[in-house]
């Protein structure tokens, strides 16, 4: 496959797109990044490693299709037994993006057609912005280090994937029980 154009960026340089640069026939980027980890949606998540992507856009009048591959690694508390767990990231995806000037004006409120689209702001595209969305999308709601991690126990607290307890059992399994209607 060849590119019209190609840029390739540099470590820690926030990435904004001039969507006059994207052409018919397509822009490619492709970067190491490091993202703020604050972005992350999940408490106490951190990069484990720098974020590395491939990104071809292409525009067509005001509309822009963006297919993208990210690879990262993530550093995520385990909600069982809250031990940190690495978590890789390989995905692919794909997005289009419209003008923010879309938006009705007179209803500040997005309808349900408009929930379905990614806006851009002006004449500039924020791909660093699209990354964490993507990076955000691949974190699991309740990050486990496996599923079959047994947790901690309610009443010692002891990590029950290493060593067992010497809490009465039964006070154990219904406070299993009970964590786990709460999930």
């Amino acid at each position: 496959m060849s590119y019209s154009n190609r840029i390739v960026g540099n470590i820690g340089e926030a990435m904004f797109i001039d969507i006059k640069k994207i052409t018919a026939e397509g822009l490619a980027l492709s970067n190491r990044i490091e993202l703020d980890e604050h972005l992350l949606i999940e408490d106490g998540a951190r990069f484990s490693e720098d974020l590395q992507y491939d990104i071809f856009m292409v525009r067509k009048e005001d509309q822009v299709k963006v297919k993208g591959k990210i690879r990262t690694s993530i550093s995520l508390r385990c909600v069982r037994c809250l031990e940190n767990f690495e978590q890789k990231v390989n995905s692919r995806f794909d997005v289009v993006l419209f003008p923010a000037s879309l938006i009705h004006v007179s209803n500040p409120h997005l309808n349900d057609d408009e929930m379905e689209y990614i806006f851009y702001e002006g004449n500039k595209i924020d791909v660093d912005k699209i990354l964490i969305e993507q990076i955000n999308y691949f974190i699991p709601f309740n990050p486990l280090c496996q599923e079959t991690c047994k947790g901690l126990c309610p009443v010692c607290g002891v990590d029950l994937n290493y060593e067992s307890c010497k809490c009465d059992n039964s006070l154990n399994e219904m406070s299993l029980l009970i964590d786990k209607i709460k999930r």
